[in-house]
């Protein structure tokens, strides 16, 4: 999160490198992974005194029942932001020892090695590929390929 000074409140917007050739030439881009969706830390009469003086068709996530602003806990925005801001290129992991641990589809995991180190999350298939999932409930959901099964752990669900 981006601290914002005087306000007392803390923003988030994911964002995501392209690469691509422009002129003969390699550059990299920072564009938004989720181009709607921008996370901030705030009281709740903070974000609606912001709406009503500076964006009235801002939309904000609120709960269903009660239409009030609803918080994201803050171990999953912790689990989001790491996920959505670690380096993405690709690495290679060789690993000699014990069999790799299996995990199936629903499996709740956590990594614990690597770049993503401490990101618990759902172990899904999307497109014939195995991916850790991690979501913001109602929000947003964001699922990772290429994490090496003995950088997880399975977690213990209560």
């Amino acid at each position: 999160m981006r601290e914002a000074g005087e306000a007392g409140h803390r923003t988030y917007y994911a964002m995501k490198t392209e690469e691509r050739v422009k002129n003969e030439k390699l550059d990299y881009e920072d564009v938004p992974l989720i181009p709607a969706l921008f996370f901030i830390q705030c009281t709740v009469s903070w974000l609606l005194d912001f709406k009503q003086k500076h964006y009235s068709q801002l939309y904000i996530y609120t709960d269903v029942p009660g239409g009030k602003p609803a918080p994201i806990r803050d171990e999953e925005m912790k689990m989001f932001i790491m996920v959505t801001s670690a380096h993405n290129e690709q690495y290679q992991v060789e690993y000699l020892g014990e069999p790799k641990p299996k995990y199936v589809q629903g499996d709740r995991v956590r990594v614990t090695e690597g770049i993503y180190k401490g990101a618990e999350g759902v172990v899904a298939r999307i497109k014939k590929d195995r991916k850790l999932v991690v979501a913001i409930s109602g929000v947003a959901v964001v699922a990772i390929s290429h994490i090496p099964q003995c950088y997880l752990e399975k977690v213990e669900t209560a």
